[in-house]
């Protein structure tokens, strides 16, 4: 575990703040009670996020995605939307789309 040698206002925030709400992989979908937005099996060893369709992307991307739309204040979204290709301001604006109910 790495420590911040300094320690600031959001340093001592984020310490105290509770943990990251967990993404669980339930049936072939990441799913998260913390949001709506979910990432659904296609096979060969693909999924595709609710809020990026259209790609095909592997566990480690979907579940970065996950956890862009669970926590998209934390620092590491910067770090998760480099696994999709985006930058944190476009991960953040496309999970802060609605999740769209196809009939």
């Amino acid at each position: 575990m790495k420590l911040p040698e300094i320690w600031t206002r959001e340093t001592w925030a984020r310490a105290a703040a509770p943990t990251i709400p967990s993404v669980q992989e339930v049936d072939g979908h990441l799913v998260s009670e913390a949001t709506a937005h979910h990432a659904d099996y296609v096979g060969q060893d693909r999924w595709v996020l609710d809020y990026l369709p259209g790609r095909q992307l592997t566990r480690a991307q979907a579940l970065a995605g996950m956890r862009i739309a669970v926590a998209p204040a934390l620092p590491e979204v910067e770090r998760w939307a480099g696994l999709l290709g985006l930058t944190a301001a476009e991960a953040r604006g496309f999970a802060a789309l609605p999740v769209e109910v196809s009939a």
